[in-house]
């Protein structure tokens, strides 16, 4: 899956690229260096929540107060799902940490864990 005809900041119309992720939003497809992701609608709203944010600190109340899109996406599952796509893409891609737990806060989004922070 590509996305055609982004902006400046890695987006076109229902598509958002960021490092080896691609994300269809209007299909609901995640892939991971081009291999589709097995994520839960909760994990898919997080991703692309993150993806949109890279490199930003994601604390318990960023989670918390985000309004979220999805229609079934409540606050505390949110952190479930948070915590189950960081479980999902250390087994996917072993050693590459794109979520990163920080000092005093809960994660970082990296879309490229093989630059530095």
């Amino acid at each position: 899956m590509k996305c055609s005809d982004l902006d400046d900041a890695g987006r076109s119309k229902g598509c958002i690229q960021a490092g080896d992720f691609v994300i269809d939003t209007t299909a609901r497809i995640a892939t991971l260096r081009g291999e589709i992701l097995p994520l839960t609608p909760d994990e898919f709203e997080v991703l692309v929540f993150l993806v949109s944010h890279p490199q930003r600190l994601i604390t318990p109340h960023t989670v918390l107060s985000t309004n979220w899109t999805g229609q079934r996406l409540h606050q505390t599952e949110a952190l479930k799902a948070l915590l189950s796509l960081r479980r999902k893409l250390d087994a996917l891609a072993p050693g590459k940490h794109y979520l990163r737990t920080e000092p005093w806060v809960v994660y970082r989004f990296n879309p490229d864990p093989s630059s530095p922070a």
